[in-house]
């Protein structure tokens, strides 16, 4: 999934993806984490669900 979402960031924007996920953290700290964790769980989900 990160894959998908930094060329559509990094292309739409004009930054990278870390700078993106640095921002995030930087602006609001409770909201990067969450997001983080969402970006987690759902990675493990997809690699539970293809076996």
């Amino acid at each position: 999934m990160i894959h998908v979402i930094s060329p559509l960031i990094g292309g739409l924007h004009g930054t990278g993806f870390l700078r993106v996920f640095h921002w995030i953290f930087r602006d609001n700290p409770a909201i990067g984490i969450i997001l983080l964790a969402g970006i987690i769980l759902y990675s493990i989900y997809q690699y539970m669900n293809r076996r």
